[in-house]
């Protein structure tokens, strides 16, 4: 797969909003759109007949500024919904997903690095005792280079329960569990990342409303798409053989 290095998540979201700002629909015309860039598709035998999706419902960024990192989803009138995250230097990854083929209820991880906190809470503690205690005693010298030293750990543990809480939406596939599409909200973009899986769902709720039971065609749709994601790279060859597996039982 062939990335521009020099395309820009933040360049996207400016034009997105300067074009929603004026009343025109959404162009999907921005710098991201790369005709060397592979779209990858979760579809079944029949999807080629549609075509690929060009009618933008709605474009909603999450911005996450502990990981530097910008999410841009993009939903489709036809049932698609491409994801693309990206730096300020490069495009790390893209790939767009037929939403029928996808469970609505997202897996939900949140892990919250309390210890680090707490860590960070004691250095803080123990910098105020040195810097009100020891100006008393025969070692008021060594009060600011001490002081100095505590709060230095105490700000390097604060860094680190910052950046390592964060609460993940995975989105997977209905009969192969397979994770596709993440949502990651660090600090400071918890909700936004929130809302955003909120939205999702309601487009795969609309994308399924008529999508009827999941008989043996649709199965072995949803079984072709996985080896064709572990084709292109986006799961892992043992993500795709535990998925098949998940959907063969369901057979018969």
């Amino acid at each position: 797969m062939k990335v521009n290095t020099e395309m820009s998540l933040e360049a996207s979201e400016t034009h997105s909003q300067q074009a929603q700002s004026s009343g025109n629909p959404v162009a999907d015309d921005n710098p991201y759109n790369n005709p060397d860039t592979e779209h990858i598709y979760i579809g079944d035998e029949f999807a080629d007949q549609a075509g690929e999706p060009t009618t933008v419902r709605r474009r909603e960024y999450l911005r996450n500024r502990v990981r530097r990192t910008i999410t841009e989803i993009t939903f489709y009138e036809e049932g698609f919904l491409k994801i693309r995250e990206g730096n300020k230097k490069a495009l790390l990854k893209e790939h767009v997903v037929e939403l029928r083929f996808l469970d609505s209820e997202p897996v939900v991880n949140r892990r919250i690095a309390m210890p680090w906190f707490w860590s960070s809470l004691a250095m803080g503690t123990l910098a105020w005792l040195v810097s009100v205690v020891l100006p008393i005693t025969d070692f008021a010298g060594y009060t600011l280079p001490v002081t100095v030293f505590f709060a230095t750990i105490t700000f390097m543990l604060l860094g680190l329960f910052v950046y390592r809480t964060e609460v993940t939406h995975q989105f997977r596939t209905a009969s192969g569990r397979t994770g596709v599409v993440e949502l990651t909200g660090s600090l400071g973009c918890m909700r936004r990342a929130r809302a955003m899986s909120l939205l999702v769902r309601k487009a795969i709720g609309r994308a399924t409303a008529d999508s009827g039971v999941h008989d043996v065609r649709y199965l072995r749709a949803e079984m072709k798409a996985h080896y064709k994601l572990a084709e292109t790279g986006v799961i892992t060859r043992e993500a795709c053989s535990t998925g098949t597996a998940l959907i063969l039982r369901k057979f018969g």
